[in-house]
């Protein structure tokens, strides 16, 4: 909406220039010089800075968005009932957390000002977890596949990787909430309510 304002600010601005310039030309009179020059520095100055912050602002918007939605899918995924401990041996797939959006952030570069140096750490450290996360995921599940019969040592190791309190399960939906909290300072609302604003 932002942008689409200011493309219409510039071309109203250019088109009176022009309509000015055409006037100033048929009646010859030189006053019209002066404001048609005016109106077309304005509309060149002003126009293209403002469109390139409205497309950053654009951006970051559809970013936060993206990032909210990947959280809210990953929240879901470590709360999957096959990681609960009376359901462990049942599977040998696990799901795996979602790291497209928070990729995707860091390659665009839109979260790049020192503002953002909180966020990009919080980013960082969700990043980390849900890789060892889907790593440690990936080696029990290939241990779970090449053996003829699971061993309950095996099956251990998974039950204590979910539930420990300083596990990596733990500390994946830590860093998790604390890049939620995070967001919610950057975006200004709580995740519960984000969702008719940046839809």
């Amino acid at each position: 909406m932002l942008r689409l304002a200011i493309r219409f600010i510039t071309f109203a601005s250019l088109g009176g220039a022009l309509v000015v310039a055409i006037v100033g030309t048929i009646t010859s009179w030189g006053a019209w010089e002066g404001v048609s020059t005016t109106l077309a520095l304005l509309a060149a100055i002003s126009g293209i800075p403002a469109d390139r912050w409205a497309a950053t602002a654009e951006q970051r918007r559809q970013t936060v968005a993206a990032l909210c939605r990947e959280l809210d899918k990953n929240r879901e995924v470590l709360a999957d009932p096959r990681f609960l401990p009376d359901r462990q041996g049942e599977s040998l797939i696990y799901p795996r957390l979602m790291l497209g959006a928070v990729d995707t952030t860091f390659i665009s570069g839109v979260f790049s000002g020192p503002r953002d140096a909180e966020l990009l750490r919080a980013l960082l450290d969700w990043r980390n977890s849900a890789e060892d996360v889907n790593r440690r995921l990936d080696i029990t599940e290939l241990r779970l596949c090449i053996v003829e019969e699971i061993d309950r040592h095996d099956l251990a190791a998974l039950q204590q990787m979910t539930l420990l309190p300083g596990g990596p399960f733990a500390y994946a939906r830590d860093c998790l909430e604390q890049l939620d909290k995070t967001l919610e300072r950057d975006v200004g609302v709580p995740s519960w309510k984000r969702w008719g604003l940046l839809a």
